[in-house]
């Protein structure tokens, strides 16, 4: 089945082909959950929301279109499942200083000193801030394109967006992101 392609797994699922199903939740759970946590801010809220938005995608499949790319599918359906649950729960912020606890770490080249490890996590630090502290519009589009490394055609039809949309927010984010950086890393 890992040789298959999404959208003939989508339509095995669709057949009740349960394995099929498993194989593109194996495919794509980590972008779900990075996307659920990158809008909940909490690993275990956003393990939960993964959760749900995969039984909203499974009770869905009868409405996937398989002319269509499946990941675009697939993660609106999961980013709308997310963004309806998070709008009936009270807002649960998580402070900075704990981001780093949910963050993978970083690790230095090969044989690199541990200062410079170091210097490789606070970096990583103040960019996972930088990015979190742009507004949601910029967020997403940074984060697909830069984290998840999705063309600007694959982020169009994952947020249902136009290219110069796309093209426009990568524009301005990376200027905001550029600013939030530098702010930052002048305070340290």
């Amino acid at each position: 089945m890992k040789n298959l392609l999404d959208e003939d797994l989508a339509r095995m699922a669709q057949q009740g082909d349960q394995d099929a199903f498993a194989e593109l939740v194996h495919r794509y759970e980590r972008q779900i959950f990075s996307m659920a946590y990158r809008l909940a801010g909490d690993y275990d809220e956003a393990a939960d929301l993964a959760q749900e938005a995969f039984l909203r995608i499974y009770r869905m499949l009868d409405r996937y279109d398989s002319q269509k790319k499946f990941f675009s599918w697939m993660y609106r359906v999961a980013q709308n499942s997310c963004l309806n649950a998070l709008s009936k729960r009270p807002s649960n912020v998580i402070p900075v200083e704990r981001a780093e606890e949910y963050m993978a770490p970083v690790d230095g080249a090969g044989g690199a000193e541990p200062e410079q490890n170091y210097l490789n996590r606070e970096l990583r630090q103040n960019i996972d801030q930088a990015i979190a502290e742009l507004p949601e519009n910029y967020r997403d589009v940074i984060y697909l394109r830069y984290i998840e490394d999705l063309s600007y055609q694959q982020i169009a039809e994952a947020t249902g967006l136009p290219v110069s949309t796309i093209e426009t927010r990568l524009f301005r984010g990376k200027k905001q992101l550029q600013k939030n950086l530098l702010r930052l890393m002048q305070a340290n």
